[in-house]
């Protein structure tokens, strides 16, 4: 029996702070009063002329982050004038890699005919009617190979790698300078 009185006593209450949270919320909407057309504040707003640069700003930063870069390297940086000795050694590297160069070639007495054909920075071996980059191989001879693409002739010879540029070689006086074939 003291439980119904207990409920009943929850539900008058609930229903009196509903009343009460009313009351105060209409007093408190009828206690503002409209903003005044001329603020006190409007000496310190920004000018059309402002507002209009900081937009064009905030448009130019938010294109910035939503552009996907197709370089490696940021185009707004600044120092991008002067390039470092890495910068151009990896641009020689890049040079090299991009090379259809023939290394060597392989001519036994018996046996098929070879050609050591690097590029891409990986070398392969290939034999006369192999395909390659530059076409089809239709012969091989020392120091140098014969290929067809498009229906026209073609000869690579034997090539050494391109000096490194002087600005990139390391000035090393205490050991002796190789140069790899790499």
């Amino acid at each position: 029996m003291e439980d119904k009185y207990i409920k009943d006593f929850v539900i008058i209450l609930v229903v009196i702070l509903l009343i009460a949270f009313g009351i105060k919320s209409y007093s408190l909407y009828n206690k503002i009063e409209e903003v005044p057309s001329k603020s006190k504040y409007s000496n310190i707003a920004l000018g059309e002329k402002l507002l209009g640069q900081i937009k064009n700003i905030e448009t130019s930063i938010q294109d910035r982050k939503e552009f996907s870069f197709g370089v490696q390297k940021d185009p707004l940086e600044q120092n991008l004038i002067v390039r470092t000795r890495e910068d151009l050694e990896e641009q020689w590297r890049m040079r090299i890699e991009n090379m259809v160069r023939l290394e060597s070639t392989i001519i036994p007495e018996h046996g098929k005919k070879r050609a050591a054909i690097a590029y891409k920075g990986s070398t392969k071996i290939y034999t006369v009617g192999d395909s390659f980059v530059k076409g089809k191989i239709i012969d091989i001879k020392k120091g140098e190979i014969t290929y067809l693409y498009n229906g026209r002739k073609g000869k690579i010879k034997v090539t050494k790698l391109p000096e490194k540029p002087k600005a990139i070689k390391k000035n090393n006086k205490s050991r002796k300078n190789r140069e790899y074939n790499w």
